[in-house]
């Protein structure tokens, strides 16, 4: 039992390393190779605001990836991945389901931005929750 301790604690850094370079990733996407769509006849397209809130909560992410990297208490481990894994869903439901994007698929917030963020979100939901569903079965042994 101690082994198994002892090896989930030499991966404990590597989870909350991968959470961050995958929200460092989100921010750097969002603002390069996925940005949303241009302004439009002087208006921000709702992909602008997915934009917005996804850099909200990117910074929330790297926060909390940046803590995990350190933090050596194992509920706080558990704490930090079930945020991360939380923050993953939001990340991944914010373009489409809970912010519109633009209605012609062609547009850049569809074709490019919308499939990244899902894609970044879903797994930033898995790395987290799998590394607490880890942790919490680690526990009953």
């Amino acid at each position: 039992m101690k082994k198994d301790t002892a090896k989930h604690d030499q991966a404990s850094p590597l989870v909350g390393i991968i959470l961050l370079v995958l929200s460092i990733l989100l921010v750097v996407g969002n603002h390069t190779f996925a940005a949303p769509c241009a302004m439009h006849d002087g208006i921000w397209g709702p992909c602008h605001w997915i934009e917005r809130a996804l850099l909200g909560v990117s910074v929330v992410l790297i926060v909390i990836s940046g803590v995990r990297v350190f933090e050596r208490d194992e509920g706080e481990r558990r704490g930090l991945s079930f945020a991360c894994a939380c923050l993953g869903v939001l990340v991944a439901l914010l373009p489409g389901f809970l912010i519109e994007t633009c209605v012609d698929s062609t547009m850049a917030c569809n074709e490019a931005m919308r499939p990244f963020v899902h894609c970044i979100g879903i797994v930033i939901a898995l790395v987290g929750g799998t590394d607490l569903v880890m942790r919490l079965r680690a526990i009953g042994k």
